[in-house]
């Protein structure tokens, strides 16, 4: 694992109920169910295509050092996921994924200023369709044989995404798919930002 870099915000005010909500629940339910690992003063876990570290003392997720700054929404995903695992039912990855629509309630959810985000892509790469798996591959992504990428961002949470590019007709699109059993990991809003973090990782813009 690369040195890690500590979180930029106070850690007494980030996340405190999330921190709060993790520390109630038996350590060896979040072991069990959500694919991490107990480690000194917390858990580590595979997010993002490496080793991060949950430490619960303060109230810190660490991870490696060359790679995007922790920040707020990286944190309330991992800690949200790891509560949610725990708490049930965690039936593991269904191994098919789907559109966003397909998941429970994502019909209305995934609307307006929940649609997921396909800008940051279709600006990087939307011309340099080449471009997207050097990057992806970088973070983990695996290629599968439509050309479609997938990538496990979480021990139980995957999502894939494709990129059809601009031509003289038609302008580039992307189309995000997940895991059918990713809403009992993560709820919407989580799945949501899970989508936001990954296409600001390809793309390397905030």
């Amino acid at each position: 694992m690369a040195t890690p870099v500590t979180n930029p915000i106070e850690p007494e005010i980030f996340c405190p109920l999330l921190w709060t909500d993790l520390a109630a629940i038996d350590p060896k339910l979040i072991t069990s169910l959500a694919g991490a690992e107990k480690a000194p003063g917390g858990y580590k876990i595979q997010f993002l295509g490496a080793e991060h570290l949950v430490d619960q003392e303060k109230r810190l997720l660490l991870g490696p050092a060359d790679r995007r700054p922790i920040a707020f929404l990286k944190t309330m995903i991992v800690l949200s996921y790891l509560a949610k695992a725990a708490l049930g039912p965690a039936p593991g990855l269904a191994g098919k994924l789907v559109g966003g629509f397909e998941l429970p309630g994502g019909t209305l959810f995934f609307r307006g200023p929940h649609s997921l985000p396909t800008d940051k892509l279709i600006q990087a790469f939307g011309h340099n369709p080449e471009g997207l798996w050097p990057r992806a591959a970088e973070i983990g992504a695996q290629k599968a044989a439509d050309g479609s990428l997938t990538y496990k961002a979480l021990p139980f949470v995957e999502l894939g995404f494709y990129l059809n590019p601009a031509d003289e007709e038609f302008p580039a699109q992307v189309q995000w798919t997940f895991d059918r059993h990713s809403h009992y990991y993560l709820a919407l809003d989580g799945l949501w930002g899970l989508a936001q973090v990954v296409a600001a990782e390809l793309a390397r813009i905030d």
